[in-house]
């Protein structure tokens, strides 16, 4: 029954399709930080009714492509099953997945989130549907859709490989005052593949921390740190980060609050949206102790909905001048000089570092790296999240994190505000493969061009700026960050002194 739902929902897009004369888009905001103007004169697609799971076994889980992270860990981990290298937060679709190269705490083991797809359905620009996609069936298109971002077709379906766990794991925190202890245990770490999850954070120029996380079967619930609403209240950073601000060793968590534990506090972003005593009192307490979480979660009431409200009150200006808000892809190898790289533009901090094993491929046209350039296979993502606390401006940082990735073979998020130079950017990318996969699968002239799309809050935002409601929301909003910033100061302080 689940299928033949399935097939008539594709069937109906697929003639609404046929029938356009129009540029095509989705009708989701999707989790990205770019103005999504440019979608009011497109034909949008509603892909939010692909939201069913449609069989699961031992090996693998097939959903629809709006089925998000959430639905599927907690339709898997009672199984003892989960799928590899999903992202760190409930809210992410499968199809935002694949399309945009997302990846987890284990994909130093396991790969990028597309190297763990067995197949999945498209709807092409000119209404045909493409089934079971995959490494021997259409493989270019297979290994081709990876950071296309919905430039390519309508992902309607993604089947995954699962692996084992267990409902708990065990976290570790190690922490270290100097870059050269740092790295020296985590390369090691990663080498040796002895944990099941690896992150670090960097706290500030001279204070790191590694994280590991491993499957345990049984745990006394008294040791079990319960990630409920109401201890929000009580962990002012929101369920990791509060431990290792703290300085803890150890820590237990459910495995489906270790795969959610940023999806309420965006890692630390939710200083962008709220001030310090406003989100102690009364947004934790009214949003997370009087809403249930389904409702949090759900179409209506959405977490991620009012993140959106509250970067409107920024204005538009001045979220694009003063909020950081990126991932770039560094080698490990040369995670020093990004740091240092990093400090130097923004000052900026924690950081998030995530690394993850590349699967390189020739077919990937937006591979995560270029051999020639990159020897190294485990690429580092750095997680770049708050306000900017150097005077330079952010379309000189970001051109700066975007060469820096480009020079050492890997590339920044397309997700983020995006100033690739055109010719730079095909420089580093196969042009010529990435129009002929458009070509052949009819994405020319029915879906908007990656670079375009990347790009396209840089040409729109002269318009936006001069808005009146821009104007206003700017003018409250530079004000606003300061003293976000300020409370932030206050509260690292905070935490500093009741360390252990």
């Amino acid at each position: 029954m689940a299928y033949k739902n399935y097939n008539k929902k594709i069937e109906n897009i697929s003639k609404i399709i046929k029938q356009n004369n129009k540029l095509i888009t989705t009708n989701r905001k999707g989790h990205n930080h770019r103005d999504l103007e440019f979608k009011k004169n497109q034909e949008k697609i509603d892909t939010n009714q692909f939201n069913s799971i449609l069989s699961i076994d031992e090996h693998f889980i097939d959903c629809e492509s709006s089925v998000n992270v959430g639905e599927i860990n907690r339709e898997t981990i009672p199984k003892s099953k989960m799928v590899p290298s999903l992202p760190e937060g409930d809210n992410f679709t499968v199809g935002g997945c694949l399309a945009g190269l997302a990846l987890g705490s284990n994909s130093y083991r396991h790969g990028f989130f597309n190297n763990n797809v067995i197949d999945f359905d498209i709807i092409l620009g000119n209404g045909e549907i493409i089934r079971n996609v995959s490494k021997e069936e259409h493989s270019d298109l297979y290994y081709g859709i990876g950071g296309t971002y919905g430039t390519m077709g309508i992902i309607t379906r993604v089947k995954m490989k699962l692996v084992d766990c267990e409902s708990y794991v065990k976290i570790n925190y190690y922490h270290y005052d100097s870059f050269h202890d740092f790295y020296e245990n985590f390369s090691l770490k990663i080498k040796q593949k002895e944990d099941d999850f690896i992150e670090a954070f960097v706290n500030s120029k001279n204070d790191f921390t590694i994280v590991t996380a491993n499957f345990v079967k049984n745990v006394k619930k008294e040791n079990i740190l319960v990630i409920r609403d109401k201890s929000i209240l009580k962990q002012r950073h929101m369920c990791i980060y509060a431990q290792i601000a703290n300085k803890k060793e150890t820590s237990y968590l459910r495995l489906v609050d270790y795969l959610e534990r940023y999806s309420y506090s965006a890692f630390w972003g939710h200083y962008l949206y709220t001030p310090y005593k406003l989100r102690d009192y009364f947004y934790a307490g009214l949003v997370y102790l009087l809403i249930p979480r389904k409702m949090i979660q759900g179409e209506r009431f959405n977490v991620g909905k009012y993140f959106l409200a509250a970067n409107q009150i920024v204005g538009d200006y001045a979220r694009d001048e003063y909020v950081l808000t990126t991932d770039i892809g560094v080698p490990l190898s040369n995670l020093e000089n990004a740091l240092k790289l990093v400090d130097e533009m923004t000052e900026t901090y924690p950081l998030w570092i995530c690394p993850s094993k590349d699967n390189y491929h020739p077919d990937k046209i937006f591979c995560t790296r270029k051999k020639e350039l990159c020897k190294d296979d485990m690429i580092i993502d750095i997680g770049i999240y708050g306000i900017k606390n150097t005077s330079i401006d952010s379309k000189t940082i970001n051109k700066a994190f975007e060469r820096f990735s480009f020079e050492n073979g890997v590339f920044k998020g397309f997700f983020s505000t995006c100033y690739f130079d055109y010719d730079e950017f095909w420089q580093h990318f196969d042009k010529e493969k990435y129009n002929n996969l458009r070509k052949k699968y009819h994405a020319s002239g029915n879906f908007m061009d990656i670079y375009d799309k990347i790009t396209y809050r840089n040409n729109s935002k002269k318009v936006v700026k001069n808005t009146l409601r821009s104007k206003l929301f700017t003018f409250f909003g530079k004000g606003y960050l300061r003293q976000i910033n300020k409370n932030k100061k206050r509260l690292i302080k905070y935490e500093s002194t009741n360390r252990r």
